[in-house]
């Protein structure tokens, strides 16, 4: 009881001292230290629990600022953890990974420093490396109040290892959030450093509280000067397609907010001007931060034990690419349950052209098919013309027109679809609004291969895949066909959600792979200090 007593003092001394260096309780881990091109980078993140962002930015730069790769991630009570996928074709050398927030990301970053190496090219006539000129003091207290039992300092490859993590009740009641529990391979001829990249005069980005924001700038092309009051659309095709609009502001500035979506999609940014001579040129920011002021390196001298654990890892994840081992696998999301109808609302008529005669173009399928529709194509200008069922007349205006959910302004699109290039076809046949956006009938044009190749490229229109929130995964189990395949795996256990009780067990079985090995154990209390614990053991 005593010696809890002490801990617990000592503990909240330490919680004291170091809470003045690490303020916002930004904690950044990787499951390991050194990679090899071709792997996954497994992260935990706990984000500042002052900033109310829902998203945190994972990316990795190379020595020179140029970014490889970057995911975004969903922070829930201020945590997210997530996954890098390496290129096979990056050299080897010193990379550094990056956590921030939008909002801050010009003025705070966590950077840690990790080595990968070519899968195909070892370190046999490599004698230096460039390392990170300094560290930071590491801003993680050891705590005795978490105890790890039940693992030998030595254990055999292939073996079940069945331990438990004892958490003190006095730390239990001032954690924050779930903890990280990783077991993996560890080198200890490779220390990495890190470090909190930190500036007063950067300015602060837009705080994204709901989901990610997508934004850019208008510009016109005569004049140069960013063009303010312009309609910018945002189009995620899909059976149901999503829509959003925005006006740009003085600045020529528009935003979009990416609230219902996760994993890759499908979006198109387009503009419109507000006069026929008009010209525009939209951009897109980028959605990553940019590298910034670079640290310092400097040169090392390759360890030889380093050499060897290096040609040991490469051979480990060659062998697991052939035989298939997948280290991750993607868990199953629930989709935002969609709308029954689009946008512009329930049609009034909708038509199926294969249920009728094979017509070659449009202007057949309008004449024959789409009642209250008039398509004409004098002198390759074609016209559009929808009914309006509250005043038995045409509109004067074109409709509002959309191929697979994405508005179009040239009719010449649409002209030569024939009933082979169409799934289906929307009429609106009245006045549809869309906020202060007003259509004067709508059609609406789902194709049979939805590939977006009727889209003109154009300085009005970006058309781009867009990686959004993060698909959540898990550590795949090993599936090993026959026995006298190894089992190479270089992390054996990676829970980052675990929910602090007084007794977790941790089971997991060691692999054929053999060498030093670490279980590790970290938390963040709510007063923003960082925790950890960690069992050394050997396979052999």
């Amino acid at each position: 009881m005593k010696k809890s007593i002490v801990i617990s003092i000592l503990l909240t001394i330490n919680v004291l001292t170091v809470k003045t260096q690490n303020k916002t309780g930004f904690g950044f881990f990787t499951d390991r230290d050194v990679y090899v091109s071709g792997e996954t980078i497994l992260a935990k993140v706990f984000t500042p629990s002052d900033n109310p962002s829902r998203i945190v930015y994972l990316d990795l730069v190379n020595q020179h600022g140029k970014r490889i790769c970057g995911v975004s991630l969903q922070v829930l009570n201020h945590q997210s953890d997530g996954f890098l996928q390496l290129p096979d074709s990056l050299s080897s050398g010193t990379f550094l990974v990056r956590a921030y927030q939008k909002n801050t990301a010009s003025q705070f970053k966590k950077i840690r420093e990790i080595w990968i190496s070519n899968r195909f090219d070892g370190l046999e006539k490599t004698n230096q490396m460039h390392r990170l000129a300094g560290s930071e003091e590491n801003k993680e207290i050891k705590t005795e109040q978490i105890v790890i039992q039940d693992i030998a300092s030595e254990i055999k490859p292939n073996s079940t290892v069945t331990s438990k993590i004892k958490i003190d009740e006095s730390l239990r009641n001032q954690m924050d959030g779930n903890l990280l529990i990783c077991v993996a391979q560890t080198d200890p001829s490779f220390v990495p450093a890190y470090l909190t990249w930190s500036s007063s005069q950067g300015k602060e980005g837009l705080t994204e509280k709901k989901g990610i924001i997508l934004s850019g700038t208008i510009t016109d092309k005569k004049t140069l000067e960013p063009a303010s009051g312009i309609t910018v659309f945002l189009t995620i095709p899909d059976t149901v397609p999503g829509f959003q609009y925005y006006k740009t502001t003085k600045d020529g500035r528009y935003y979009f907010l990416m609230d219902n979506c996760i994993g890759s999609v499908q979006a198109v940014v387009q503009c419109f001007s507000n006069a026929p001579a008009q010209r525009l040129k939209i951009t897109l920011d980028e959605l990553f931060s940019e590298p910034g002021i670079l640290p310092e390196f400097t040169q090392q001298p390759v360890p030889e034990e380093f050499k060897s654990n290096i040609t040991r890892n490469i051979d480990a994840v060659t062998f697991q690419k052939i035989f298939n081992q997948e280290k991750l696998k993607l868990m199953p999301f629930t989709k935002v349950k969609q709308e029954s109808y689009p946008y512009y609302g329930m049609p009034s008529n909708t038509v199926d052209p294969h249920l009728f005669i094979d017509l070659p173009n449009f202007t057949e399928i309008s004449r024959e098919l789409l009642p209250g529709v008039k398509f004409r194509n004098y002198n390759n200008e074609p016209t559009l013309r929808v009914i309006n069922n509250g005043k038995h007349d045409f509109f004067n205006e074109n409709p509002l027109v959309l191929i697979d959910g994405i508005p179009v302004s040239d009719l010449n699109v649409i002209k030569d679809m024939g009933t082979t290039d169409i799934k289906r076809i929307d009429i609106c046949q009245s006045e549809r609004f869309y906020g202060n956006l007003r259509f004067p009938g709508v059609v609406a044009i789902y194709t049979t291969k939805a590939d977006y190749t009727r889209l003109h490229e154009s300085d009005q229109l970006i058309h781009l895949k867009l990686e959004t929130v993060q698909l959540p995964a898990t550590l795949a189990e090993p599936i090993i066909p026959e026995p006298t395949i190894p089992d190479l795996r270089q992390v054996i256990f990676w829970n980052p959600s675990t929910e602090p009780q007084a007794t977790i067990p941790v089971n997991f079985s060691t692999s054929s792979v053999v060498g030093p090995f670490k279980l590790v154990v970290r938390g963040r209390l709510k007063n923003g200090t960082l925790i950890f614990v960690e069992k050394q053991f050997e396979v052999k």
